[in-house]
């Protein structure tokens, strides 16, 4: 895979269309396959088609123009009609709370034009935090 700066853009473009509550990333970049794939940092959010587009509406839709992101850290990468990206950043809310999740997404071209088919959100726990070890590793 060679470094794709047009998938870099289309995911810091991602989190600039949710601080701005513009949906046409959606439009332009999300595809609208039945196998279209969201991970989120919910553990309810494993959807699928249909109902994972609606979750990135949602998400836009309460968080657009209603918190910042700063992105710290992003990077994409391609070959031939396929893509993949992550970036690290953090997001304030109004109230001046911040997280700061990891994301990462695999494209596929379609019709000539770059589109989400997995996008995945986690917040990183120590793993101390995760698991409570009895015994030394």
């Amino acid at each position: 895979m060679q470094p794709s700066p047009e998938i870099e853009a289309i995911i810091r473009d991602w989190f600039a269309a949710v601080a701005n509550a513009d949906p046409s990333w959606l439009d332009r970049h999300l595809s609208t396959d039945a196998k279209l794939r969201i991970i989120g940092t919910d553990p309810a959010e494993w959807l699928q088609g249909k109902q994972a587009q609606e979750l990135l509406h949602a998400d836009l839709a309460a968080l657009g123009g209603n918190a910042s992101f700063f992105v710290q850290q992003s990077e994409g990468y391609a070959e031939g009609d396929i893509g993949w990206g992550a970036a690290a950043f953090t997001i304030t809310l109004p109230n001046e709370l911040q997280i700061s999740p990891r994301w990462s997404a695999v494209f596929h071209r379609e019709d000539g034009q770059w589109k989400a088919v997995q996008i995945h959100a986690s917040v990183g726990v120590t793993n101390e935090q995760l698991f409570v070890m009895p015994f030394d590793m």
